[in-house]
């Protein structure tokens, strides 16, 4: 895995690439206690100068960006993210965005979540959208499956699984030698349905629509697996007891 050295022994900047709805700014808050010189991208993305100054500054990069920002930067990079059931990310997304009063903008009382996934016309919002901030082509709707999963191998330090939030906070937290203590989820739409409430056919069409992102969310399971499964026994004992606690 590329520019793995451990942060206190170098330069490199970890560029945390949130993709939306997938448990990302309940990392951010993470990671705003262990870097100090943390920025968000949205603060420097319209300004080139500002973003290229702030690439050779800062020690993370938080944010809403596809993956290729280290092609800017003449240091080692470390990437990180976060990826979520596809089901479960579109209709988070469609919940926070489009039934929710504090966002007026985008509020709108009569859309459905059927009728949003079968519009194509929303296509470009939410279809691939992991696979597409992954592979770096975040401007069309069917990326290159393979090479998503070939950046999330060779480029990407850490792949955290919502669902499995403890777990993936719990590897982290080892692997850059962080101090482990439970977090709390930020950032949770609210009078969202449940899968399970959905129509059937409202969430078939979700998945033959994001069929890249169903593979690129299984994949990432396996990689977590695999990483929990090389555990000590100790270790696993540990992990078995800090998810005990998180879910108190």
């Amino acid at each position: 895995m590329a520019n793995t050295k451990k942060r206190s022994d170098d330069d490199s900047l970890l560029l945390f690439m949130h993709i939306p709805k997938t448990g990302g700014t309940s990392l951010t808050q993470v990671l705003l206690h262990q870097f100090p010189k943390l920025v968000y991208y949205f603060e420097v993305a319209d300004n080139q100068t500002l973003l290229l100054e702030k690439l050779r500054e800062a020690d993370a990069f938080c944010g809403h960006y596809p993956f290729g920002l280290h092609s800017f930067i003449d240091r080692p990079y470390r990437y990180m993210t976060m990826l979520r059931d596809p089901v479960e990310q579109i209709i988070s997304y469609f919940y926070f965005k489009y039934k929710n009063p504090d966002y007026p903008e985008s509020y709108n009382i009569g859309i459905t979540l059927d009728y949003f996934v079968n519009d194509d016309n929303f296509d470009l919002e939410y279809v691939n959208l992991q696979t597409r901030f992954v592979s770096g082509e975040l401007c069309v709707t069917q990326p290159d499956l393979e090479l998503a999963k070939a950046n999330l191998r060779h480029h990407f330090d850490f792949v955290g699984i919502t669902e499995r939030y403890a777990e993936s906070q719990f590897l982290l937290s080892r692997q850059m030698g962080w101090k482990l203590q439970p977090c709390s989820r930020l950032n949770i739409t609210p009078n969202r349905l449940l899968q399970i409430e959905c129509a059937t056919e409202t969430i078939d069409r979700i998945k033959a629509k994001n069929a890249a992102d169903v593979e690129l969310y299984r994949y990432a399971l396996e990689l977590l697996d695999q990483k929990i499964a090389n555990l000590s026994p100790a270790q696993a004992k540990a992990l078995r007891k800090f998810i005990k606690t998180a879910a108190k």
